[in-house]
């Protein structure tokens, strides 16, 4: 699973870009906010400077709106956008699936099995938290054993994208639990057929449930 840098860390611009990553990943923006440079600088107790660096870095990712006179804006989430990310973040994970099938690299080892991670993430983050951590991290996996730089790259800015979804998955997927699980024993046992359907289904439900994971964020910032 990924790390973003530490607010601990005395870098002004890794703090303000690892603190912004983790509120828009975490759903604190999702309506199109605009983020005032002056107000997110006062917040986090930094000089506009790094703030500044950080929305043009998180710009050129592709996870926030540069207009250009206008400022920085948080995207919009709306039904399409979301079923268009779901897609490309599947074609992102059966690509390099593929790479990693050819290289015969897909599957779990003796020093991290799959469901190992998966328990341990139920046990410290809870049920919905623990179930949006654990496939991110299953799918990081996935995406690190094709060992194609371009496409980890692509993937990264779809699966931040997709952040403010994964964490309300749990509301609308009923049986998100015995799914995920059904995908950290396939990577276990090394099933890479059945590992290709599996997550094909997965992303499939949400495209399905798009309007409902959408009505959930809206609603979970509403009330933040």
């Amino acid at each position: 699973m990924r790390s973003t840098p530490s607010l601990n860390s005395q870098d002004p611009f890794r703090m303000a870009l690892g603190k912004l990553r983790g509120q828009l990943r975490d759903g604190d923006y999702v309506l199109g906010e605009p983020l005032p440079i002056v107000d997110l600088a006062r917040g986090m107790g930094l000089s506009a400077t790094p703030i500044r660096e950080a929305l043009a870095r998180l710009a050129g990712e592709g996870l926030i709106e540069d207009r250009r006179g206008r400022g920085y804006f948080a995207w919009r989430f709306d039904v399409a956008d979301l079923v268009e990310l779901y897609a490309l973040n599947l074609l992102h994970l059966t690509g390099a699936l593929d790479i990693a099938l050819a290289r015969k690299a897909v599957g779990g080892s003796p020093r991290e099995l799959a469901q190992e991670a998966l328990d341990a993430m139920l046990a410290g983050l809870g049920p919905a938290q623990g179930l949006a951590a654990f496939s991110e991290h299953l799918f990081d996996r996935v995406i690190a054993e094709g060992g194609n730089r371009a496409l980890m790259g692509a993937y990264r800015a779809i699966s931040d994208r997709l952040g403010p979804a994964r964490r309300v998955e749990a509301e609308v997927i009923e049986g998100m639990a015995d799914e995920v699980a059904n995908l950290a024993a396939l990577f276990d046992a090394a099933d890479r057929t059945g590992l290709r359907d599996a997550l094909r289904g997965f992303h499939g439900r949400r495209r399905e449930e798009a309007g409902s994971i959408v009505g959930a964020m809206r609603a979970r910032r509403a009330f933040q």
